[in-house]
């Protein structure tokens, strides 16, 4: 993958002092405030046009696949974009990111998963 500039979002995860070991689980990292330039409205207009693209799941009270979810989201010229595939497998190794992705499907908000910042991780990809 390219490499990544220090923009707004990275959607990455990571601890710099936690273990490689796999027995210490990352903690999800949020870009600062002053980072996200990005008002309230902006938010919430970028949450419409996703909700407005999966309505047929919320018209059924069904969760859409979420490597599909987080690959909308990303979409924005201000994040990193992640293709399907890059973000299922963000999804494996990161569960704690479907979580977040969950919660702001029931509330109709995806302002939590742009804030999403990077920190190294012991991997040898990273998004």
């Amino acid at each position: 993958m390219d490499s990544i500039s220090n923009d707004f979002s990275h959607l990455s995860v990571g601890d710099l002092h936690a273990s490689c070991d796999g027995t210490t689980p990352p903690e999800l990292n949020r870009i600062s405030l002053e980072r996200d330039t990005f008002t309230d409205d902006d938010h919430n207009l970028l949450d419409e046009k996703i909700v407005n693209a999966f309505d047929i799941f919320r018209r059924y009270n069904e969760e859409p696949p979420l490597p599909l979810l987080l690959s909308n989201i990303t979409t924005d010229k201000s994040l990193t974009t992640l293709t399907t595939d890059e973000a299922k497998e963000l999804l494996d190794r990161e569960p704690s990111i479907a979580r977040i992705l969950r919660n702001g499907w029931q509330v109709g908000s995806f302002k939590e998963v742009r804030q999403l910042g990077m920190l190294s991780i012991c991997s040898t990809s990273t998004f």
